[in-house]
C-alpha cells in the first residue's frame, strides 16, 4: 500500500494563503513544516522547535501566524533574528507571504537609517522582523508599541545568545505584556537556551528534528592538517585541490577576514569579505556578488555569516580550530542545504588537530583526516584534470569543421609552444600552490617528540611516587606531613 505524500493543501490554511504558497512552487512542506502545521492547538501554545539550518523554519513559523491574522493594522507579530542579513532574509519570506494577504512586513534593523523603519511601523506593519538592539532601540523610542504584540518568534534563538543578546532579548520578553504564545527555533539548545525556556515560556510543546550533537547529514566533513605558520599557504592549496563551484571561508577575526579576503584575490580568486566593520552597503555588495556567482568565495565572520541563505554553496572552509562544537555544526550548515550535498573543509596545525579529535570524541561526527596537499599533489591533479578536459576535447572534434585548422597548427614549426600556451589556457591563471610537506612532517614529529617528553616526565614521577611509597612501607617510617 503506498504512503500518500504531504502536501501544503492537506493543512487548514486559508485559500489566499495557499495560493501564494502554489504560486511560489512549493507543494510539499519540509519535516519541521509538517511538523508545526500538524499540531492542532499550535496557536494556543509556547514552541521549542529544535530544527538544523536549511530546513525550512521561517515558513514553518510564518505560515499559522498569518493564516491567523486578519489584514493589516498594528504590530501583531514580532520575530528576533541574530543579525541583519537573517533579519532582512526572513522579512523577505514573510512578505511575499503576507502582502497578498494584505500584511506588510517592518525590518528592524541596526547598521541603516531608523527613518524608513518608523515611516514602516507608522503606516501600519503587522509583522516586524528585526534584531534585538534595533528592537530595543524602537521600544525605548515608543515607535513600536508592545502591547499589541500577540505573538513572539525567537529565530536562532542559541546564536542571539552566543552573541551576548540575553539581556536584550530579556528586556524585550519583559515588555511583552500581551503575549499569547513564544516560540522559540534553534538548532541546538544549550544551557542558555534553556535558561531562556525555563524563565519566559509556558509549559512548551517541544518538537526536536535534530540532536545537538549530529550535523547534517548531507555535509561531508574533510580535515587538512597544515603547518601551524603557513595557514593561508593551506587554504590556496585545498582550495586548488578542492575547487569549490561557490564557498564560505570562516575567518576568527575581521582584520584576518579583510587579509585573507585581499590575498586570495591578488592570488587570482574571485574573493569578497564579509565582516562586522562593513557598512550595510559594502556587505550587502558583497552578498549579492557572492549571490549572483560574480564572486565564488565569501570570506567571513561568524557574525557577518550567521543566518546566510545562498543556495548552491558546495563548501564551507573553517580555519582553524572552533570555539565549540556548536559552532563548528553552525558554520558548516552554510551548505548542504535544503537537500542538495555539501562539503565542509577544517585547516588545522597538528596542536589543533588533537584538541579537535578530543572535542568531537564523545560525538556521532564522521570526519576525514588528510594532510594538506602540497604543490607536488597539485601538479598532479592538474595534469590528471587538463588530461580529462584534452578527452572531452577530442570528442567534441568529431563532426566539427576545425580538423584542417588542426592539421595546419602541427605543420608550424612552433607547433609545440602554441599546445603549451592552448594548455595555459585552460589551466588556472592563479596561485599555483605551496610546498608543505616538508614542513608540515617537520612539525608533526616535533609534535610527537613533546609529547614523549612530557609522557616520560609524567612517568618519572608516577615512578619517583612510587619507590618513595615502597620505601615507606619497608623502613616502617612514617610518610612526612603532605607527602601522598
Amino acid at each position: 500500500m503506498s504512503i500518500k505524500e504531504v502536501r501544503f493543501s492537506d493543512y487548514d490554511l486559508k485559500s489566499r494563503l495557499q495560493e501564494t504558497i502554489a504560486a511560489r512552487g512549493f507543494e510539499t512542506p519540509t519535516p519541521v513544516q509538517q511538523a508545526v502545521l500538524g499540531l492542532d492547538d499550535v496557536l494556543s501554545t509556547d514552541l521549542v522547535v529544535q530544527a538544523k539550518t536549511g530546513s525550512g523554519k521561517t515558513l514553518a513559523f510564518s505560515l499559522p501566524l498569518i493564516n491567523d491574522l486578519v489584514g493589516g493594522g498594528a504590530p501583531r507579530v514580532l520575530v528576533l533574528a541574530p543579525t541583519r542579513e537573517l533579519a532582512q532574509q526572513t522579512a523577505g519570506e514573510m512578505e511575499w507571504l503576507g502582502r497578498p494577504q494584505g500584511m506588510a512586513v517592518a525590518t528592524l534593523v541596526g547598521g541603516v537609517s531608523i527613518g524608513p523603519q518608523i515611516s514602516q511601523l507608522r503606516r501600519g506593519a503587522s509583522l516586524v522582523v528585526g534584531t534585538p538592539g534595533r528592537v530595543i532601540d524602537h521600544l525605548e523610542r515608543g515607535t513600536l508599541n508592545p502591547d499589541t504584540i500577540e505573538s513572539l518568534v525567537l529565530d536562532e534563538g542559541d546564536h542571539m545568545l552566543d552573541l551576548g543578546f540575553r539581556d536584550e532579548l530579556e528586556a524585550i520578553l519583559k515588555r511583552m505584556t500581551n503575549i499569547k504564545r513564544t516560540w522559540l527555533f534553534s538548532a541546538t539548545v544549550p544551557d542558555s537556551v534553556r535558561y531562556l525556556i525555563r524563565r519566559y515560556l509556558k509549559d512548551p510543546r517541544r518538537l526536536t528534528l535534530s540532536a545537538d550533537e549530529t550535523a547534517n547529514d548531507d555535509i561531508s566533513h574533510k580535515v587538512f592538517v597544515c603547518p601551524s605558520r603557513r595557514r593561508y599557504e593551506a587554504l590556496v592549496n585545498v582550495l586548488l585541490w578542492e575547487r569549490p563551484e561557490r564557498a564560505i571561508v570562516f575567518c576568527a577575526t575581521k582584520v584576518e577576514t579583510a587579509d585573507v579576503a585581499l590575498r586570495l584575490a591578488q592570488a587570482g580568486f574571485a574573493a569578497q569579505p564579509i565582516h562586522g566593520d562593513m557598512g550595510q552597503r559594502e556587505r550587502n555588495h558583497a552578498l549579492e556578488m557572492f549571490r549572483s556567482s560574480s564572486t565564488g568565495i565569501l570570506v567571513a565572520t561568524d557574525v557577518a555569516a550567521r543566518g546566510l541563505d545562498v543556495t548552491g554553496v558546495t563548501h564551507v572552509i573553517q580555519l582553524g580550530l572552533p570555539s565549540n562544537l556548536e559552532a563548528y555544526v553552525h558554520r558548516s550548515g552554510r551548505t548542504g542545504r535544503a537537500g542538495n550535498s555539501g562539503i565542509n573543509v577544517t585547516l588545522l596545525s597538528p596542536v589543533e588537530a588533537r584538541k579537535m579529535k578530543g572535542l568531537i570524541r564523545s560525538f556521532s561526527l564522521r570526519i576525514t583526516w588528510f594532510p594538506v596537499p602540497d604543490r607536488k599533489d597539485l601538479e598532479q591533479l592538474e595534469q590528471l584534470r587538463l588530461t580529462e578536459e584534452l578527452d572531452k576535447l577530442a570528442a567534441m572534434a568529431e563532426g566539427a569543421d576545425y580538423r584542417e585548422t588542426a592539421q595546419a597548427i602541427l605543420a608550424r614549426e612552433d607547433a609545440l609552444d602554441v599546445t603549451a600556451g592552448l594548455l595555459a589556457r585552460l589551466a588556472f591563471q592563479g596561485a599555483r600552490g605551496y610546498a608543505l610537506k616538508a614542513e608540515l612532517e617537520a612539525e608533526q614529529e616535533r609534535a610527537q617528540r613533546d609529547r614523549g617528553r612530557r609522557s616520560d616526565s609524567r612517568g618519572g614521577r608516577r615512578n619517583e611516587y612510587r619507590d618513595r611509597s615502597r620505601g615507606y612501607a619497608a623502613s616502617g617510617r612514617p610518610r612526612p606531613r603532605g607527602a601522598r
